[in-house]
């Protein structure tokens, strides 16, 4: 009888203690687990950071005798944490760097330095956790290796522009825009914004654009029209755009992209001024003339060159070079006089900028004072006729008047 007794306490109490031990036992968990950088090239270092928690919010265990019952608190001793590369993932730093408990709702974050292998792939090391008096945490760690997966599987918006060359400021222009989801699943709900703040660029009419939802390699086309100011210098010139939209789960994504315009101006010449020195041209006589030609265009005239044709002996052609936008440069020429008359002549002017070569001509009329010799021998007839006048009335008049 007391053997079966004693068989019965010692039965009861190791079904007591299983039942404590099963019913109040703190577990620890891995939470969540990160790779630093995303994808490895192969024999490079990178970090996997790791988070373990313990999920018990109350941790107690409850003891009682024949008089006295009791509650202690009974945390998880963790006593060694390991990552184990399989033979793939060297580990280089981080293992044992952890010992002791975890409180109720408690979490710690481990980092472990590793180096890829010379192999692209996906590899698993493991985190093994020992906890003392309770199973322990097996946990694997994917680690991708120079593999192109990891957006794959999800949307993933790709921006192309139509190229259509330069862009003059000062202009209304468009391009068109194709949007294409080169992901392996569909993408909702799609906004598009210009958010450039660029005070002598923006859109004409609207700076947002919505599209409802692209498949995988879907492409759907959008116009986007933008003002341009006279001021915008010659660059190339980036737009930044907004980009957002939503996955299969509902997740909203958010990236950014950017449109470029190659901005090259255009010169553009005119005549401000045309003048002559003397300014009133008589025939036969030498005299210089001087034409300004202003740039009324958006960007620098170079190797710019004036000619003209008049009949003359004398320069006929002026090298000028460069002249900037809103300025003039002058086109000197040294002509000797002809005969009397009006002589239309064409000016001819070359110049170079971004865009290549460029001619322009204008007709113009220089006007030369004729010496007429009937004239000026008319003048000096009436000059000898009141000199002859003078004498006759010295000499004759006065002396009639000195005789009476």
């Amino acid at each position: 009888m007391i053997r079966y007794l004693c068989v019965v306490c010692i039965c009861t109490a190791a079904l007591a203690g299983i039942a404590a031990a099963g019913l109040y036992e703190p577990t620890v968990t891995a939470t969540e687990s990160s790779v630093t950088p995303t994808v490895l090239m192969p024999g490079d270092t990178g970090i996997i950071t790791v988070t373990l928690k313990n999920t018990a919010q109350t941790s107690t265990a409850t003891t009682s005798d024949s008089q006295i019952t009791t509650q202690t608190d009974l945390n998880p001793t963790i006593t060694s944490v390991f990552l184990d590369g399989r033979g793939d993932i060297e580990v280089l730093g981080g293992n044992s760097q952890f010992t002791g408990d975890l409180g109720p709702g408690q979490e710690i974050t481990l980092s472990f330095l590793i180096r890829a292998p010379e192999e692209a792939g996906i590899y698993f090391p493991v985190l093994r956790v020992r906890v003392r008096g309770a199973e322990g945490l097996t946990y694997p760690v994917p680690v991708n290796v120079n593999m192109p997966i990891a957006t794959l599987s999800t949307a993933m918006l790709v921006i192309t522009q139509e190229e259509n060359g330069y862009v003059v400021p000062g202009e209304t222009i468009q391009r068109n825009v194709t949007v294409t989801n080169r992901g392996r699943s569909a993408a909702d709900d799609i906004r598009i914004r210009i958010v450039d703040d660029n005070p002598y660029l923006g859109p004409l009419e609207t700076g947002s654009f919505y599209l409802n939802t692209l498949a995988p390699e879907e492409s759907e086309v959008i116009t986007v029209s933008l003002i341009t100011s006279r001021s915008l210098e010659n660059s190339v010139q980036e737009i930044p755009l907004e980009i957002s939209y939503a996955v299969v789960d509902g997740v909203p994504v958010t990236q950014t992209d950017s449109l470029t315009l190659d901005v090259h101006g255009h010169a553009e010449l005119s005549i401000a001024s045309v003048r002559t020195e003397p300014a009133r041209i008589s025939g036969g006589e030498p005299f210089d003339m001087t034409i300004r030609l202003e740039n009324t265009g958006t960007d620098e005239a170079i190797a710019t060159m004036a000619v003209i044709d008049l009949p003359f002996t004398g320069t006929k052609e002026a090298f000028i070079g460069k002249i900037k936008p809103n300025n003039d440069g002058p086109a000197v020429f040294s002509l000797d006089g002809g005969t009397g008359g009006d002589y239309p002549y064409t000016l001819t002017v070359t110049w170079e900028d971004d865009w290549g070569q460029h001619t322009e001509s204008f007709d113009l009329t220089l006007a030369v004072k004729t010496e007429n010799a009937l004239t000026t021998f008319a003048g000096l007839l009436i000059i000898l006729i009141l000199a002859a006048g003078g004498a006759y009335y010295l000499l004759v008049y006065r002396k009639k008047s000195g005789q009476a």
